[in-house]
């Protein structure tokens, strides 16, 4: 689709260009190869036309996705003028179509070539013309109308007040930066240092990703511990006190201080910000590289050297439950609302109230203008870090952090989150203490929530409570069925209308139409099962045959259908070849509710006649019945939720939908299904056993990252698997707050406020119960004993009326076959609609579901407590412990509950939210941030200053003018805090000459070498390479003091990183006993991706590894390293070779060169780098020369050469050493 767009882009855009409506450009033409294309342009101040080639670096991603490359092709047609114009503008093609590019090149050549010489001005670039004067508007003096809230007036259209213009708040064109002198980029640096030195000293840590010259890319972060959050808040938020809350900042650009950031335009500010959370201060610069990734999915070379094994785990960066939401408001608003901070004496709540109503999203009269604090809202007795508000400094003379501010908004944001909407960040009406975070009632909010993954991260829940998942699409895929009994589709015949009451609308999903035919569908075809080809009966057109568009199909006269991809489209389009991804209906016909007849599709080789159905019907177009219909279709091309956990688990930085086999409808189906359920449900029951298939039991183990629950279960109820409510929808927790403390106010129920009794239902009910509550809309089983909601305080009772009639989703692992609920009820009995034999409960604030208890449909007996044995690969529940630890809560003597057995049950203090019965009042909720735990928490947590890495803490405290005479802060040699063990690692210098490499003392501890490894998940073997086959150099004559250390430094810390992580994981082995001189290493890079061509290629040629040399100069970390692959050969890039390797074998990255290369930059993530760009196979995949052709190595002035072509094409500097450092004397 993307690929399509934008070749239909080029004629389009050269269409509007031959009307002369884009100034300048004479034509626009595709170039030689795919994803170029040339824009002619002609000025009067020109001796020629120029060419300016223009480059797609990811057609796939085009547009949103995409960055352009433009340059000329012919420099000696080009003034100065015209190259300054195109380098200006280069770093801000990002996410623009064709037509747009081609605009903005004829704006600003037009705008810098139109300039008359000695007029004085600024240009459209930003640039200062000759007497630097700026020929923009004045903006006026409305950075003082703030001042005064009475000035302010909510129904008058004017702007004079507050001037909310396009250039301030992210609506101007592109407006490029002015390049800095080096006297500038001096005062950056150090304004970059002395603002991140404000955030270390208000209790924040640091970490260094990038230097500020090219892009600045940095952390910040806190423990969680530090925060003070109650215990109910960590295991509702998933989080630990050990982890820590981590924002990530990128400059796309030089850093800019606050004042500067204020003062820009915010489109023209790029920056952007990630918040998650690490078990480290900071993650490794992979994950932070995946994190700010645009592309669907995180390369498979980087998800493979980083895994999530326990040996790593403290590096991963992972997303928050609130992270996509707080990375949307800090993206989009941050630096808006920073403004408004700035102009005006607002709080962060008033400054979003007032950039809510200029948007049209609210009124502005409770907006305060006065002064007033605007941190998290704490004492700064109970906690000095988050008490503090940065933009309300006592020394308004004093430069501002803008990273500081940053941090500060994300932790009051963080902090308070259950008490804002997640999509307008809005404060909530107050009532309750909510333990998740939460949408306001405005609809548009609602919307966004489900439709626009604002609501809970669909990836964070399947990887940590995968059997949530799993239980609410069972529940959807039952309340999608026929309510009554599934009938045959006979004349005369109609089904009952389906249970569930709200489906899903406004998701434009496009679905196939398979309920009904019409004038288009279903399309005659035939298909070829042997070589996945459907043949059309005539030629289609465009609009339906697309690469990568999902279709349906089923033989004739048969219901079973089939569900793929096109790969394939000839030209012109009478066939296509599909790639199967799944099929529905096979099992619609079997199940509880008996057999039905159902024609099954044809198999074997065979060729057969077909109906073909597009994914082109708008789903809201249809019937309720034949929505229900298409959704149960959908659903069971879905994957299994374990299924989908391990894809997320082996791809760390992936989504939903950068899994091939679902389809786009199947994915916003299964987001919606989550964010419709806003209650806080948690699984309880995480230990399984597997039944293979002789019925021996597997090994039992844990399912999903959650915590584990099993002290919550309830006793006596074997063979149900049990899930927690730990809150309901907020709104329905809401009314039941208030009904509670309206009862107590009136009545002393401060002994047992509440009761507890179960309630049983048909399967296909729960879907909507666990969304809206229990209510008695519907008369099932008669209402005897009145109107209302019917309770048992035996389950024997409530049992009988546990239903099902419906089908279980395929794909489950729990395969539901009957639920059954635990509810909390107000104790006031007398005002009951009846208590004898049943409670009826009239008022439906009255109850709450706290536990829900779910059997299998495979088990030999549904309907008993003993547990059933499954058939093979179906699960059974272990006998449950009775609960320790958690306490037990006491029931009111006279209405005590009984289980199976007519035995009494005993309920976990954890079943009952807190909550305070005898409170004044039910507004004003107790904050999720406890002050005891926030005072055990500093205690415990006070000085965890040794994690940091060394690079940071020199980086921060180095020498420059603004120093003012700091010394970097003593850092303790280990902390059990730390990843690296220092003990672990032995020093690399000793003697006169450290430089020659490691002291074999053998009373020196050191790590092991090779690092533990499975040789069943890699065939790389360690110590296998011959190292006397290479040539190996002496210690250099250049060899400085300063790069001795720093190269030490490295070593050890690479070292550390191989001695503790499995060898298949890394990806990359040195054999550090082996190492005579440090400015000389030999690395293998090993264990890639068995779907790569390249391992394909070393597997066929026997090779198991790539020997990489990298040199290091004499002024290292200044210079980059030269790095360069000795051996295999690759195939080159004329030849159709890629992996970024030169035909010398030298690399071919911007990294490694001036232009690319940043002191910052660890040989940990340069080797990571370089190994993931010859695992890039845009535009072309790596390949090996043919074996006739291995016969010499890579030599060393061949790699030279070929850099040196390489970095003076792409216009990258060349680091004057580079022939010392490659010649290594």
């Amino acid at each position: 689709m993307a690929r399509r767009n934008f070749k239909t882009d080029i004629p389009a855009a050269a269409g509007k260009a031959a009307t002369g409506v884009l100034a300048g450009i004479s034509s626009i033409e595709e170039g030689g190869s795919e994803g170029e294309f040339v824009i002619s342009y002609h000025h009067p101040s020109l001796e020629k036309v120029v060419h300016i080639q223009a480059v797609a670096t990811d057609i796939s991603e085009y547009p949103d996705g995409n960055m352009f490359m433009v340059s000329c092709t012919d420099n000696d047609g080009a003034s100065q003028a015209v190259i300054d114009t195109l380098t200006a503008i280069k770093d801000y093609l990002v996410g623009i179509t064709v037509y747009e590019l081609v605009f903005e090149l004829s704006k600003h050549l037009e705008s810098a070539l139109n300039r008359v010489p000695g007029r004085p001005g600024r240009n459209d670039l930003g640039t200062e013309t000759e007497d630097g004067d700026n020929d923009e508007p004045e903006n006026g003096d409305d950075e003082d109308s703030l001042g005064n809230d009475a000035d302010y007036d909510d129904d008058d259209n004017s702007e004079d007040e507050f001037e909310f213009d396009g250039e301030a708040f992210g609506l101007s064109s592109l407006d490029p930066r002015q390049p800095v002198t080096a006297g500038e980029s001096r005062a950056q640096k150090t304004r970059f240092k002395r603002d991140l030195r404000q955030v270390k000293d208000a209790g924040y840590k640091v970490g260094i990703f990038s230097d500020f010259n090219s892009q600045a890319i940095f952390s910040i972060s806190i423990r969680i511990g530090k925060l003070g959050l109650s215990d109910e808040a960590i295991e509702a938020w998933d989080v630990d006190e050990k982890d820590y809350v981590v924002l990530l900042v990128r400059f796309e650009s030089a850093y800019a201080g606050l004042e500067g950031i204020v003062e820009e335009a915010v489109a023209n500010t790029r920056v952007s910000f990630r918040i998650g959370k690490c078990r480290r201060y900071k993650p490794s610069m992979a994950q932070v590289l995946a994190a700010f990734s645009e592309v669907k999915c995180y390369t498979k070379a980087a998800s493979s050297t980083e895994s999530d094994s326990q040996t790593r785990v403290d590096h991963v960066f992972e997303k928050l439950f609130v992270s996509s939401s707080l990375d949307q408001f800090l993206n989009e608003s941050f630096v808006s609302l920073l403004k408004l901070r700035e102009r005006g004496s607002l709080s962060w709540e008033d400054a979003n109230e007032l950039l809510s109503a200029r948007l049209g999203f609210g009124t502005a009269e409770n907006v305060s203008f006065e002064p007033k604090e605007a941190g998290s809202g704490l004492a700064a007795e109970d906690h000095q870090v988050l008490a503090l508000d940065h933009l309300t400094k006592a020394d308004p003379s004093t430069q501002g952090s803008f990273p500081l501010a940053a941090m500060q908004f994300a932790m009051h944001y963080f902090l308070k989150c259950t008490e804002y909407c997640l999509r307008c960040h809005r404060r909530l009406e107050k009532g309750f203490e909510a333990l998740r975070p939460y949408v306001c009632a405005n609809p548009l909010c609602l919307f966004q929530y489900m439709a626009m993954g604002l609501g809970p991260s669909i990836e964070r829940e399947i990887l940590t409570e995968p059997y949530v998942v799993d239980l609410l699409v069972s529940l959807c895929y039952a309340a999608i069925q026929p309510d009554a009994g599934y009938k045959d589709n006979s004349p005369g015949d109609k089904q009952t209308p389906p249970a569930i009451r709200t489906l899903p609308t406004g998701l434009r999903l496009s679905v196939p139409n398979l309920a009904s035919e019409t004038e288009d569908t279903p399309i005659k075809v035939q298909v070829s099962p042997s070589t996945n080809r459907i043949t059309l009966k005539e030629v289609m057109s465009d609009r339906h045959l697309m690469l990568n568009r999902w279709v349906a199909f089923r033989a004739l006269g048969q219901t079973v259908t089939t569900h793929a991809v096109i790969v394939a489209i000839p030209e012109p389009g009478s066939w296509f070849d599909i790639e199967i991804m799944g099929e529905s209906g096979r099992n619609w016909g079997t199940g509880l509710m008996g057999n039905v007849s159902l024609n099954m599709a044809p198999t074997g080789p065979k060729d057969y006649r077909a109906e073909l159905f597009f994914y082109d019907t708008d789903f809201d177009s249809l019937l309720m019945q034949e929505k229900c219909e298409i959704m149960r279709h959908i659903l069971d091309t879905l994957p299994s939720i374990r299924d989908i956990g391990c894809f997320l688990h082996n791809h760390a930085h992936g989504s939903l939908r950068s899994m091939s086999r679902i389809s786009p409808p199947a994915a916003s189906l299964l987001q919606w299904i989550v964010s419709s359920n806003r209650s806080c449900i948690l699984q309880v029951d995480r230990s399984l056993k597997e039944v293979g298939e002789a019925g021996l039991d597997k090994a039992q183990r844990l399912s999903g990252k959650g915590r584990n629950r099993e002290h919550e279960r309830i006793p006596g109820l074997d063979g149900w698997i049990q899930f927690r409510f730990a809150q309901g929808s907020p709104d329905k927790e809401l009314r039941f707050n208030r009904a509670l403390h309206d009862v107590a106010a009136r009545n002393d129920i401060s002994a047992n406020p509440t009761i507890f009794a179960w309630h049983g239902s048909n399967l296909s009910n729960w879907h909507s119960i666990i969304r809206t509550g229990l209510d008695f809309k519907d008369i099932r089983n008669g209402r005897a004993s009145g109107n209302g909601v019917y309770f048992s305080r035996h389950y024997s009772t409530s049992i009988a009326y546990v239903q099902n009639s419906s089908r279980p989703w395929p794909n489950s692992a729990l395969k539901v076959g009957a639920c059954m609920s635990l509810n909390e009820i107000i104790n006031l009995p007398g005002e009951f609609v009846s208590t004898n034999p049943h409670y009826v409960v009239s008022q439906l604030d009255w109850h709450q579901c706290r536990y829900l208890f779910v059997q299998s449909a495979n088990h030999s007996t549904v309907f008993t407590s003993g547990i059933g044995l499954g058939s093979a690969g179906f699960i059974i529940w272990p006998k449950q412990q009775v609960p320790t630890g958690d306490g037990i809560h006491g029931q009111d003597p006279s209405r005590v509950i009984y289980g199976p057995n007519n035995a009494s049950i005993e309920i976990p203090l954890s079943a009952i939210p807190f909550r305070d019965v005898n409170a004044g009042s039910a507004d004003g909720p107790v904050s999720r941030v406890s002050k005891t735990s926030m005072k055990r928490g500093v205690l415990l947590l006070e000085d965890d200053s040794s994690v940091e890495d060394d690079i940071d803490i020199e980086f921060l405290h180095s020498d420059d003018e603004e120093s003012e005479g700091k010394s970097p802060p003593h850092k303790k040699s280990h902390s059990h805090s730390s990843s690296i063990d220092a003990a672990g690692v032995y020093p690399l210098s000793h003697g006169s000459h450290p430089y020659h490499g490691l002291h074999k003392d053998s009373s020196i501890r050191r790590p092991p070498t090779p690092p533990s490894m499975d040789p069943t998940l890699t065939s790389f073997k360690p110590g296998a390479l011959d190292l006397s086959t290479l040539v190996r150099l002496k210690p250099p004559s250049f060899a400085s003091d300063f790069a001795t250390r720093q190269l030490s430094h490295e070593l050890k810390k690479m070292q550390a990183v191989q001695a503790n992580t499995p060898l298949q994981e890394l990806g990359w082995y040195m054999d550090f006993d082996e190492i005579t001189n440090l400015f000389q290493w030999i690395i293998e890079l090993h264990s890639f991706d068995c779907s790569l061509p390249l391992a394909k290629d070393m597997k066929e040629a026997n090779v198991s590894s790539i020997v990489l040399e990298v040199r290091f100069g004499g002024d290292f970390p200044m210079s980059p390293p030269f790095v360069r692959i000795i051996r295999p050969r690759f195939l080159p890039f004329m030849n159709g070779g890629g992996g970024h390797v030169t035909g010398g074998g030298a690399m071919c990255m911007e990294l490694l060169t001036l232009s690319g290369w940043t002191p910052v930059n660890s040989m940990e993530s340069v080797i990571l780098q370089v190994r993931m760009a010859i695992t890039n196979t845009e535009p072309f995949p790596a390949r090996l020369e043919k074996k006739t052709h291995q016969l010499n190595d890579y030599g060393i002035g061949e790699a030279v050469e070929a850099y040196r072509r390489a970095a003076t094409a792409h216009g990258w500097e060349i680091p004057k050493e580079l022939q010392q450092t490659a010649d290594g004397v």
